[in-house]
């Protein structure tokens, strides 16, 4: 028996909570927080955690096992052609599922990022009864001095004011949410650089708690699409009107779920996600989801960076964001990896790079 079958078969118990000790820590820190602080408040901690695995695996993950078995099939049929693909298929999942250091060390990462997730989501919900939308005026005004005196929308008309162009970066800023989890999910079961693999998880926590938790209370704002119905004026009209004529033409689906959040907001319904602008997590976790892809391969940072300016386009041209949110979610997003970059310095090896040590 290999080095690496014996890694693969007898996964190592003390390294696997060292590596995921600091990750699950702060997780379980921010839990705490979130139902201190209902008891605090007096407001319902209402826990989804159920609800969000039955998404997670009954819908996400399924899809994503597709995705990647067909990846799988592709390769095999363009560059490794093997003379039985039947039995070379069904080895590779083999490898996979009995690999107990990736199924266990993922499930686990998974499951943290659903708590993570549903606290979050209670800090966020909360944010207008212990701060009130008061910033948006300012930001407004600052993306106003930033851009010479004009509002960063009205710069991007030339470019993407027209129904198709609208349609098409709405439809990069819905596939955000798919490609965020999706790479989560192969960070998760990722066991070819534990160092790599930690830094993207605790970045991911750190971005998320401090931006979408802690600098969206302090700086609590709701965007531009929401300037008017909270009557700060109508600065954002002509953009708001723009955005729903061309629906008439071209679906823009952003406007439905804008008014989603309006009632739910409107209601105090917490269910329907919370508003929250500053800062944009979009562009934070997008941010991230490039220095991720750098330190796998040039090319993947290079596109997920191409990504990400399409993120940051679409959020002003839809009205989500002000272009200073933007700017202070990739500012964000960068801190937080060089911190988990550091914090993540001293991981133990897994036992399959503990393997290949062994044969160099």
């Amino acid at each position: 028996m290999t080095a690496s079958e014996t890694g693969r078969r007898n996964p190592d118990l003390q390294g696997f909570m060292k590596r995921h000790g600091l990750f699950a820590g702060l997780i379980g820190v921010h839990s705490l927080a979130a139902m201190t602080t209902a008891r605090f408040l007096g407001l319902a901690y209402d826990n989804t955690l159920m609800q969000s695995l039955a998404t997670l695996f009954g819908v996400m993950i399924p899809l994503f096992l597709m995705i990647l078995c067909v990846r799988t099939l592709l390769l095999m049929a363009v560059f490794e052609r093997p003379a039985r693909p039947l039995d070379a298929f069904v080895g590779k999942i083999r490898g996979v599922l009995v690999d107990p250091e990736r199924m266990i060390g993922g499930a686990f990462a998974l499951f943290c990022l659903v708590v993570f997730f549903d606290s979050f989501t209670y800090f966020k919900t909360v944010i207008p009864h212990v701060q009130p939308f008061d910033w948006d005026v300012a930001f407004a005004e600052f993306d106003r001095l930033l851009h010479f005196g004009y509002h960063p929308y009205e710069l991007l008309k030339p470019l993407l004011g027209t129904p198709e162009m609208t349609t098409f970066i709405n439809g990069v800023y819905h596939f955000w949410l798919f490609l965020t989890y999706f790479v989560l999910f192969l960070v998760c079961f990722s066991v070819t650089d534990q160092r790599r693999r930690m830094t993207f998880l605790l970045a991911f926590v750190l971005t998320w708690a401090i931006g979408g938790n802690l600098l969206a209370m302090a700086f609590s704002s709701a965007g531009p699409v929401y300037y008017q119905g909270l009557g700060f004026g109508e600065t954002f009209v002509p953009l708001m009107d723009m955005l729903n004529r061309f629906n008439e033409v071209s679906p823009v689906w952003a406007l439905n779920v804008q008014d989603l959040l309006w009632e739910g907001y409107l209601r105090d319904d917490r269910l329907a996600g919370g508003i929250s602008a500053m800062p944009s997590m979009h562009l934070a976790s997008s941010t991230l989801l490039a220095l991720c892809g750098f330190a796998y391969a040039r090319w993947a940072g290079l596109l997920l960076s191409l990504f990400t300016f399409l993120i940051l386009l679409g959020s002003v041209h839809l009205g989500w964001h002000y272009a200073v949110d933007g700017y202070a979610g990739i500012i964000l997003a960068i801190l937080c990896w060089k911190l988990a970059a550091r914090l993540s310095r001293h991981q133990p090896a897994n036992a399959q790079e503990k393997a290949v040590e062994t044969t160099l």
